[in-house]
């Protein structure tokens, strides 16, 4: 590590945490007192439909996708780093992960780049829909084990009991990690920043490789284009039926008014917010992201058109 070494946050959470909508609101944060930051997503699939809504702001984004950060992608995820520091000199580097990423991985590869120090790992939990680790994948107990910080996401939509009993099932993982919530996705970056932990620090010393866990947990995705537009009844009539594997949705799509939503779905709960179409978004594409949904897919499909709509699936 160089005395000039760059501080880099990475940001972890389970399909549909929230992440990105933190982020966001961080990085403005931190613009808003003039800090250059450098942003580096990563996605599970080859269609980042939360990238086409990022490039209507000001943030300067390199997609990483097809993939996650700590196994496929480690060559290009260190060269994305390298390019866009020698190019905008930042004075902070916040990496979101893939919902599938394992953030032990990803930290090890951020402390043994010489030219970036690990400034914390961020782990995001919804705690609307988040039922507990016994049923959920090696990946998110990772991502509660393996973090500097922990933040209860989404605690508007819930009573003191839930966050309590969430909290509950955090501690059976991680004892040290200190909670902190965030209020219709708005953290204090003071909280954020600068939360290395010794603790952590002596856990990734002992962790053994688990770049593997892609195809372990069966974490996929697939993609679909709607060749017509649907009305908006039948579009949320579509989303709501779906295998229970599916656990995470997203899209953008115009109905046949003319309006364009953004879709976002996590779990049984379904958001479509109206938003003004982004430049060279495809009108008219949903992400399907979830447990071994590839082969799903066309049961998806098959569904999907019973329900009314005019749709294929991206081969």
């Amino acid at each position: 590590m160089t005395a000039t070494s760059t501080p880099v946050t990475i940001v972890t959470g389970f399909l549909g945490s929230g992440k990105t909508t933190i982020i966001l609101h961080l990085v403005e944060q931190l613009q808003s007192r003039g800090e250059q930051v450098v942003y580096i997503k990563n996605e599970l699939g080859n269609q980042d439909i939360d990238t086409q809504i990022i490039k209507t702001t000001r943030i300067e984004t390199r997609e990483l996708l097809n993939g996650c950060i700590c196994c496929t992608l480690v060559g290009p995820f260190t060269q994305a780093i390298d390019e866009l520091i020698a190019r905008f000199h930042p004075d902070r580097v916040i990496i979101e992960a893939s919902g599938a990423a394992d953030p032990s991985a990803i930290a090890l590869t951020v402390s043994s780049h010489p030219g970036l120090r690990r400034d914390g790992v961020v782990s995001i939990i919804d705690v609307a829909n988040f039922e507990g680790y016994q049923d959920i994948s090696t990946t998110a107990q990772h991502q509660a084990q393996f973090t500097d910080l922990i933040v209860f996401n989404k605690v508007e939509l819930v009573d003191e009991a839930r966050k309590m009993a969430v909290v509950g099932y955090v501690r059976e993982l991680n004892q040290y990690a200190p909670i902190v919530e965030a209020v219709a996705g708005k953290l204090d970056p003071e909280l954020v920043f600068g939360c290395h932990t010794t603790e952590l620090e002596a856990l990734l010393q002992t962790h053994p490789d688990h770049h593997q866990h892609l195809t372990m947990d069966q974490l996929t995705s697939c993609s679909f284009d709607l060749a017509t537009p649907p009305d908006k009844q039948s579009l949320e009539q579509a989303l709501s039926h779906l295998p229970k594997q599916v656990f995470r949705i997203k899209g953008i799509i115009t109905d046949t008014t003319g309006q364009t939503w953004l879709v976002n779905k996590v779990g049984s709960r379904l958001d479509l917010q109206s938003i003004t179409p982004p430049s060279g978004a495809p009108l008219g594409r949903l992400v399907c992201l979830g447990f071994d949904v590839t082969n799903l897919a066309p049961e998806i499909e098959h569904q999907w058109r019973a329900a009314g709509l005019d749709i294929k699936l991206l081969r």
